[in-house]
Parts: structure tokens; sequence; C-alpha cells
């Protein structure tokens, strides 16, 4: 679905989720294909690419100024500021073999995002929603697979400031040789030309990628081996080191962005009145 067709809409979460068919939201790998085609990557053999490596610096960072005073372009906003996407993230905690206990992140879609379902449920006016089918508002190559890693693999190291972990990938890199970052990449740009997609950030000084995950102890303290905690997974604006915080909690964001598709007055209205009659988001989970 092109860019112009989506909405945009900007709050607290849980005021404007329920608004959104909550299947249309964008999941990770799409948002970011939109941030780089904005960053005219997209046509790696258009003469785009020549252009913006002739402007320099300077001159992009006059065009992002131009895109933040102008806001005439959906493909400018999604830039500039934090996006909220539809993957699902749950940490939970298992036994290996040793019957040692280890955290591991699960990533999904939209049907096993906890978050985005008590939010919709907490709203008696969008009590439950009804799902149009995911080809109405994504091609199949932007919807992500379903993966479970074990953080240990991921070799992260600890935020001194958030307290959270993460994993920094430069962008010049010409090989990743750790399969499992390989696998978390693949969520983060999609599927396809990871290598390449990443040498184009690095053309246009953005310097690496980084991605948050929550503290392994913090979530072995928190939960048993049959529970798990679910997280955000939050897009933050485009500076020299992109940002992906797959720790997100509500409360951390007073404001965040969307984009999905709207649904009209009478739309919502329809399917609150007949919500027990319809599919709702947890019967896809």
């Amino acid at each position: 679905m092109n860019i112009d067709e989506r909405d945009i809409e900007k709050g607290a979460l849980p005021e404007i989720l329920p608004g959104f068919y909550s299947n249309s939201i964008l999941y990770l790998s799409e948002l970011n294909d939109y941030r780089m085609y904005a960053e005219v990557w997209s046509n790696k053999k258009s003469k785009e690419d020549a252009r913006r490596m002739e402007i320099g610096h300077a001159g992009y960072l006059k065009t992002l100024e131009f895109g933040e005073r102008k806001k005439k372009r959906k493909s400018d906003k999604v830039r500039f500021d934090y996006f909220v996407v539809a993957d699902s993230i749950n940490y939970k905690v298992m036994r290996d073999v040793y019957g040692e206990q280890k955290v591991f992140i699960q990533m999904g879609r939209v049907q096993t995002n906890t978050i985005f379902d008590d939010i919709i449920k907490a709203k008696t006016y969008f009590e439950t929603q009804s799902i149009r089918p995911d080809s109405d508002f994504h091609s199949e190559g932007y919807l992500p697979e379903t993966l479970e890693i074990d953080l240990e693999k991921l070799g992260l190291s600890q935020d001194e400031k958030s307290k959270k972990y993460y994993l920094e990938i430069p962008t010049d890199s010409n090989d990743i040789s750790n399969n499992y970052q390989k696998m978390l990449l693949s969520q983060v740009l999609g599927r396809y030309d990871i290598i390449e997609k990443l040498q184009i950030l690095g053309k246009v000084n953005r310097k690496s990628i980084r991605c948050l995950f929550e503290n392994p102890g913090h979530v072995i303290k928190s939960i048993g081996t049959s529970n798990a905690v679910p997280r955000l997974c939050v897009a933050w604006p485009f500076h020299e080191t992109l940002v992906f915080d797959f720790a997100g909690v509500p409360e951390d964001y007073d404001e965040v962005c969307l984009l999905g598709t709207l649904m009209k007055a009478k739309e919502a209205h329809d399917e609150s009145e007949g919500h027990f009659d319809k599919p709702q988001i947890d019967s896809y989970a």
C-alpha cells in the first residue's frame, strides 16, 4: 500500500491505537523501507543516488530541515518522530538441557502483540476489532517471520544510562558473521539485501544501527518460566545512529506516531456493536 494511502496519528498510544485497524499498523521493516526511500536509497541504480552524493552532507541537512519545516510528504514525516510498529515483542525465560535459565526474545506479528491487545480491550467503544485480512494492508514480503532468539547469542552490551542492553552494528559492515544478529536485522531491514541497505545508510552518514533490549536479569527476576514480558517495538527518529527499542513500554513514550489505516467512525461503531460476531485480535494469537 502506498504511503499516501495511509494515515499518521501522533499522541499517547492508548488514545490513538484504537482508532486504527490494528493489523494495518506498519511493521518495522516496512517503516524502514519508507524511511530509506525518503533517504533516497530505494532505487539503487537511479540518478537520485548520485544526486544525493553530489549535494553532500550540508545539502542533505538542508533537505532534512525543509522536510521538518514543511512536512509536506508523509515519506519525509516518517523520519522525524518516534514510531510504534506492529511487531510483537515478548521476553520469555526457559531452561536449557542443563537446567540453566535463559532469556529469549520472541518476535512476531500483530496477532501476538499483547500490549496492543490490552489497549484495545481497555477502550469500551473499541472493545474489540474486526480485523481485515493482512493482505489488505501489507504485501507478503513485509509480514515478519516468527523468531525466537537467545539473548546471549546476540553478543549484547549494557547501556549504563538506560540499564537496557544493546547491540550495535556499523553501517559499513561488509558481512554479518553472527547468524543471530543477521536474523534480527532481517526484522529491522527486511529479508533481502541487508548488507546493501547498510551500505546505503552509511553513504548518507548514518553510522550504525543500535537495537535496545530488556535487561535479562530483570526478566528473570520478574517472571516465572511459564510467563512472558511483553514490550513495544519503537523506531526512534533518524539520527547518525539509528535506534530501535525492542524493550519499550507505553510509560516511556508520552507521544508516539502510528502509521496505518484509520477506521471510519461508522466502521468503528459497527465493530463495537457486533464484536461478538467478528474475529477478535487475540483469536489470531
